[in-house]
């Protein structure tokens, strides 16, 4: 079966995706062992999701950022985010 050629451009936490995957391969599909992996894919959703809904709401299309652009959108969360 051939890779989506659009898999990366759709899905923003396509990394975080393999990564549970290649965690629950390596651990039986024991889903305790991954829990930091999951709790990162959660995380990485739960912003792009923010994203996409702002974006909706501000007018810009698409709605999800190219590629090219996710990492300055990323840093410039990073800038606004208050340190711990």
């Amino acid at each position: 079966m051939p890779k989506n050629p659009d898999a990366e451009k759709n899905n923003p936490c396509l990394k975080e995706q393999n990564l549970v995957h290649k965690c629950l391969n390596q651990n039986n599909y024991d889903n305790t062992q991954c829990e930091l992996y999951f709790t990162n894919y959660k995380n990485c959703k739960d912003f792009w999701y923010r994203v996409q809904r702002d974006r909706r709401s501000q007018g810009k299309y698409p709605y999800m950022p190219e590629i090219a652009d996710r990492d300055q959108i990323k840093q410039e969360y990073m800038k606004t985010k208050p340190t711990v």
